[in-house]
């Protein structure tokens, strides 16, 4: 848990750090081309989970690309209600897309973030690719709109945590991605009315 914990704060600080570039969108090309060069050539060399914080990095910057992209107030109100009920539904229906994963014997995967185990060779968990793009895409959100940016970065890491801990002691798979929405939503519960506004004035 406590490896889990690290590497999953580690792997957050990483991408919220990257959430001012959706103050200049033009600098997304260049971090995501050189992101993809030397995680291509991380992973073809096998490091595994060495590559993590560059994998943050690409898929991060995809993330804020994302909420640069749609750039709406009403988008940054519904998406994470959106992706919260279909990541419900689908961990309901047995699915495992976006789920946090605990592992110490699974291959690698190109669709998931190793977090290392500490003096074992080992990974500790993986988190999927979806998870981290949707947390860049939640916190770049709170900048562009004026939410509460520290605090929902905060209460998405709490989501994360709450996912990884169910797994250690509890042997129970929770939705990530519904985690994630309730941590950006919940620290910012009082300023969505302010948005909802500039939703209908828009």
């Amino acid at each position: 848990m406590v490896a889990c914990a690290v590497g999953l704060a580690l792997v957050v600080a990483v991408i919220t750090g990257l959430v001012a570039v959706a103050d200049a969108p033009l600098m997304l090309v260049p971090a995501l081309a050189g992101a993809g060069l030397i995680v291509v050539a991380l992973d073809t060399s096998g490091v595994a989970a060495a590559a993590t914080p560059f994998e943050a990095v690409l898929f991060g910057c995809a993330g804020v690309a994302f909420a640069v992209a749609l750039d709406a107030p009403a988008l940054a109100l519904a998406l994470p209600l959106f992706v919260a009920v279909i990541d419900v539904a689908q961990a309901a229906a047995g699915g495992t897309a976006g789920l946090f994963a605990l592992s110490t014997t699974r291959p690698g995967d190109a669709l998931t973030l190793e977090l290392p185990d500490w003096g074992t060779g080992l990974v500790a968990a993986r988190v999927s690719v979806p998870d981290v793009v949707f947390l860049a895409a939640f916190a770049a959100y709170a900048r562009r709109f004026a939410l509460r940016e520290h605090a929902a970065d905060a209460g998405m890491l709490c989501g994360l945590l709450v996912a990884a801990a169910a797994e250690v002691f509890f042997d129970a798979q929770l939705p990530t991605i519904a985690l994630l929405a309730v941590g950006y939503v919940a620290p910012n519960v009082d300023r969505l009315g302010g948005l909802l506004a500039r939703v209908r004035a828009e």
